[in-house]
This record gives structure tokens, sequence and C-alpha cells, in this order.
């Protein structure tokens, strides 16, 4: 047994004390201890059956979720949220999608409103999250790109 907390990087970083990703979890203190609500496995590269180190596919990892969240200007609505719903990778809210207002909203805004997603999925129970899933994989067929392109 570890008698130390047990790494949040799965991987020896060539200069991690520079990594955008590492230097923000510690400056918030999430050091996977008994303590901690969240825990934190940052996994910097990607998914695959054959990687040694984590065998698991994409699929299969995100459909052990039990919530995907998107923060990212890159791909704010599109091609990450799309190919997970269909597996599963649920919203905040039962059968729906929610985006997060990030171009007209001040920082702290977009940060209560998705805390208020977050806070509102952790108040469900199993039944509510499994019926919210089943929603969620029936909304995928609207994802597909031959709508969104319209």
């Amino acid at each position: 047994q570890r008698h130390s907390f047990p790494p949040v990087c799965t991987h020896n970083m060539l200069d991690d004390a520079t990594d955008p990703i590492l230097t923000t979890i510690r400056r918030i203190g999430l050091f996977n201890s008994s303590n901690d609500r969240v825990k934190i496995i940052f996994h910097p590269e990607f998914l695959s059956s054959t990687s040694p180190l984590l065998p698991v596919d994409y699929e299969e990892f995100v459909r052990g979720c039990h919530l995907g969240v998107f923060p990212s200007y890159y791909e704010p609505w599109g091609y990450t949220p799309g190919k997970d719903t269909p597996r599963g990778g649920c919203p905040p809210h039962p059968g729906r999608i929610y985006i997060v207002d990030r171009r007209f909203r001040a920082p702290e805004e977009s940060c209560a409103q998705l805390t208020a997603f977050l806070y509102g999925f952790c108040q469900q129970s199993r039944r509510q999250r499994i019926v919210q899933r089943n929603r969620t994989e029936r909304l995928s067929d609207l994802l597909d790109w031959k709508y969104l392109g319209r």
C-alpha cells in the first residue's frame, strides 16, 4: 500500500512545472488525498486499447463516465460532445445538452453557470442519471453533421 497520495498524472512530464494543467491542479490543491471530493487522473495522451499504461479505448472510457464537460473555445460545440453523446456522455440536465455562454459573459458568470449545471447533476439520484443517459443517447441523431451543417 502507498503511503503517499496517488499521482494526478499518469506520465512523467518533461517540464511539469510549466504545464498549465498540472500547475492549476497544484494551485487549487487537488492532490487526490482521501479528503478530496474530486479525484484527478490527468492522462496526457490519446486513449487506446493498445496503450500499455491505460489500455482503454476512448469509447469505453466515455461510457464509464457519468458526465462529459467540454470547456473549450476550440470545440465549444461539435465534434467532442457530438461524438460522446451517442456513447452516453451525459449533459448536466435530463435529456438536454447545455452550452455555457462564454462569448458574451464575464468569466465569473460563465463559471457560475457551469457550477449550477454541475451542482444540479450532482443532486440527481442514480435512477435519474440512468434515465438521463438514455435520453441523451436518443438525442445523438440530432448531433449528426448533416443536420448541424445546415
